[in-house]
C-alpha cells in the first residue's frame, strides 16, 4: 500500500493494542464521525440513513450500537468499517480521512485492522471446524501448516480448542456462534465488528457469547463494536449507542465494566 497516501499515522498491526486503557483513554479516538450522513437512492426518492452523526469510539472500548429495524446502525456499521463513505461529513479512522483513502488502501485497512462476525455464520458443512476458521488466511494464500496452527490458536481463544475436528452439523448453536467469532480473530484484529443488526427480539445474544466478547474486550483489548437490535445486549457493553431515525444518543456504561 503507499504509505505517503496519508496512511502514515496507522499503527501497525503488531503495535495497534498499545496504549490502550481500560477508560479507553488514547490520543485520538480510534474512529470518528463528524457530523456524517448517509442517504441511499430508492428509486424517484432519496432514504436518510444517517442525519448529522457525531460520534467517537476509543481504542479498548466495547460499545454497543442499539436500535429498532431500519434505525440506521447497519449504515453506521459499514461506515464505521470502511465498507461505505458518508454522503456528507467525515469519518476518520486513526486519525486518517476516509476520504483520502483509495479502494486499495479502504481493502488493506478492513484486512488488517478489522475482524467481521457475520449475522449468518455460514460454516462449510463438509469441512472441519478448524479448516473453517482456517479459511480466511487459505484465501491470502498461507502454507496450510500456518493457516492450521493459527486456527487452532483463535479457536483457543473462545474455549473451542478441543473441538476442531468436529463437523459443523456436530455442532451447539452456541459453539457455531463462537466458531464464527474464532474465524474472525484469525488475523489478529484489533477491532471487531459483531453484526447482529436483524436478530429478533426472541433471538437474545447468548449469555456465553455476551461474556466471550467481553472478554475478548478486556483481557485481549480488542475494540468490539456490537450492532444489534437489543437493548439487554447492552448489558455485555462499556458504552451504549442508542440509533433511531438516523440519529445517535449515548447512553451510560454498563455496571459489569
Amino acid at each position: 500500500m503507499n504509505q505517503s497516501h496519508n496512511t502514515s499515522a496507522i499503527q501497525p498491526l503488531d503495535s495497534a493494542h498499545e496504549g490502550t486503557t481500560r477508560a479507553g483513554t488514547t490520543r485520538q479516538p480510534l474512529m470518528r464521525l463528524t457530523g456524517a450522513s448517509k442517504q441511499y437512492d430508492m428509486g424517484s426518492t432519496r432514504r436518510d440513513a444517517l442525519r448529522s452523526v457525531d460520534l467517537d469510539i476509543h481504542r479498548g472500548e466495547f460499545t454497543a450500537i442499539v436500535g429498532p429495524s431500519g434505525s440506521g446502525k447497519s449504515a453506521l456499521m459499514k461506515i464505521l468499517s470502511l465498507l461505505e463513505a458518508p454522503s456528507s461529513g467525515g469519518y476518520r479512522f486513526q486519525g486518517v480521512p476516509e476520504q483520502s483513502l483509495s479502494d486499495e488502501q479502504r481493502l488493506w485497512l478492513r484486512r488488517r485492522f478489522f475482524g467481521f462476525v457475520p449475522q449468518e455464520y455460514n460454516l462449510l458443512r463438509s469441512t472441519s471446524l478448524q479448516g473453517n476458521v482456517a479459511l480466511p488466511l487459505m484465501y491470502r494464500g498461507l502454507s496450510a501448516e500456518r493457516c492450521q496452527t493459527a486456527a487452532m490458536r483463535a479457536l483457543s481463544l473462545v474455549g473451542l480448542e478441543d473441538c476442531g475436528h468436529k463437523m459443523p452439523d456436530e455442532l451447539t448453536g452456541t459453539q457455531h456462534g463462537k466458531a464464527g467469532i474464532a474465524r474472525a480473530l484469525i488475523c489478529n484484529p484489533s477491532v471487531l465488528l459483531v453484526d447482529r443488526a436483524s436478530r429478533s427480539s426472541d433471538q437474545p445474544l447468548c449469555p456465553d457469547i455476551g461474556t466471550l466478547l467481553r472478554r475478548l474486550n478486556t483481557e485481549h483489548l480488542i475494540t468490539v463494536v456490537l450492532v444489534t437490535q437489543e437493548a439487554h445486549a447492552a448489558d455485555w457493553a462499556q458504552r451504549v449507542v442508542h440509533v433511531n431515525g438516523g440519529t445517535v444518543a449515548q447512553g451510560r456504561a454498563s455496571a459489569l465494566h
